[in-house]
């Protein structure tokens, strides 16, 4: 990555008075500022970002999380946490200095133009006229509100993806985001303030169903009895109206 093409990108600032703070018995806290690029580890592994450590699931790391995506190079202001070396008490400022130079959000675009539509159980079909939304699995990997499925009676914010090269016609793809019961705010799933933590198995074979998380899904035509409005929404083509 050439620094000379660094960029802003986003800023989440909170006031701060000075340099350092006063704690109990006349000592002072100094400010810390990182710079690096951020890895967030699985379960409770937590968060770096170049000598500063944020606790898994904390507000501090979700401040982080919210302003600096995985992979990306990022600039943070805090003050930290005494006797904890490196761990960040307080978030002061956020900043994205410049996106991953592998981007995965292109592997979802990818995925997307093979898989986004409407899905039906391959056992049920599309032809019965009681099906709702809850009856089907709602694909829209690149929709206007962000990468996002409804599987069934259940939402996913979609933040990245890998797997087997899409232009071979075949491939299995991993999807990971965070998940709840349909109604849960789409901004809280993507910031991990709700749901949680999942990874769906998606496997295109030729000749065959398209799987996802081991169910055999057809593609259906689009429908106002059985499309999720979020998906109506969010589509470039529909963008809120109905067909």
């Amino acid at each position: 990555m050439k620094p000379e093409i660094l960029i802003v990108l986003a800023l989440a600032a909170v006031p701060w008075a000075g340099m350092s703070v006063a704690r109990p018995g006349g000592s002072e806290t100094r400010k810390t500022v990182c710079e690096g690029v951020l890895e967030t580890g699985s379960g409770m592994a937590g968060s770096i970002l170049g000598d500063c450590a944020f606790k898994a699931d904390s507000d501090q790391e979700r401040l982080v999380q919210s302003v600096c995506a995985q992979g990306s190079t990022c600039r943070v202001e805090g003050f930290p946490r005494p006797g904890r070396r490196g761990e960040i008490a307080k978030v002061l400022a956020v900043r994205q200095l410049a996106l991953p130079e592998s981007n995965k959000t292109s592997y979802l675009e990818d995925v997307a133009g093979r898989l986004d539509g409407i899905l039906a159980p391959a056992s049920a079909g599309c032809d019965n006229p009681q099906d709702t939304p809850a009856d089907r699995v709602s694909v829209l990997l690149d929709g206007l509100g962000g990468p996002a499925m409804q599987i069934h009676g259940r939402y996913c914010a979609v933040t990245s993806g890998s797997g087997d090269p899409v232009a071979s016609g075949s491939f299995q793809a991993i999807l990971r985001g965070n998940c709840a019961a349909v109604g849960a705010a789409d901004a809280d799933l993507r910031t991990g303030r709700a749901g949680e933590k999942s990874e769906i198995v998606v496997v295109l074979a030729k000749g065959a169903p398209i799987k996802i998380d081991g169910e055999a899904l057809v593609r259906c035509p689009i429908r106002q009895q059985y499309v999720a409005k979020w998906w109506i929404d969010g589509n470039h083509t529909f963008r809120g109206r109905y067909p």
